[in-house]
């Protein structure tokens, strides 16, 4: 008698291995022909246009921007760092200056790096100093502005500037022309 009650328990354990089985082969076929025909529909589907209102594009493209908004960057790295210079007798030789990484707050987490040359003298107008002053940290000590936020201001060609006026708030031209050359961005 207790041989039969194993096999009757054998055949069973079979039974409930086997319908296991078949109902994982079924689902699996089941996914896999799922994906072919919503493939095989995208690829006979005619093409179908967007919005047809230029509003909903206009809206769109206004929550972009939102989205990308971007007016500080926090200070990651103070790196110094020697560059050549850019025209004329510069490119022969190579400058002092310091390197800020900074990370920027997108949705894609951009790093931006800005170089600026080490002024031979400080007079309070360097563009060393002022970026200084916006990370609240004297000249001699800029490795204190690691965790500081820079203030960025969005360019007209989609790029960050840092954002280092006087405190009248007036650039000087040169060295706005200098400060879009130092800066550089890139995705993490």
């Amino acid at each position: 008698m207790v041989e039969v009650e194993l096999v009757v328990l054998a055949l069973a354990v079979l039974f409930v291995g086997g319908a296991a089985a078949m109902l994982g082969a079924t689902a699996i076929a089941a996914w896999t022909t799922a994906r072919l025909a919503a493939t095989l529909s995208t690829l006979a589907r005619p093409v179908v246009l967007g919005p047809t209102d230029i509003r909903d594009v206009e809206l769109r493209v206004a929550g972009l921007r939102a989205l990308d908004h971007v007016d500080s960057g926090v200070v990651t790295n103070v790196v110094p760092e020697r560059r050549r210079g850019a025209s004329g007798f510069a490119r022969f030789s190579r400058r002092d200056g310091v390197r800020f990484d900074l990370a920027l707050a997108t949705p894609d987490d951009r790093t931006a790096a800005v170089w600026v040359p080490v002024p031979e003298a400080l007079t309070g107008g360097s563009r060393f100093e002022r970026i200084a002053a916006a990370c609240d940290v004297v000249p001699e000590e800029i490795s204190d502005a690691v965790g500081a936020e820079l203030p960025l201001v969005r360019s007209a060609d989609g790029g960050w500037r840092v954002g280092s006026g006087d405190a009248s708030g007036h650039r000087r031209g040169d060295d706005d022309a200098a400060l879009g050359r130092s800066f550089e961005t890139e995705r993490a």
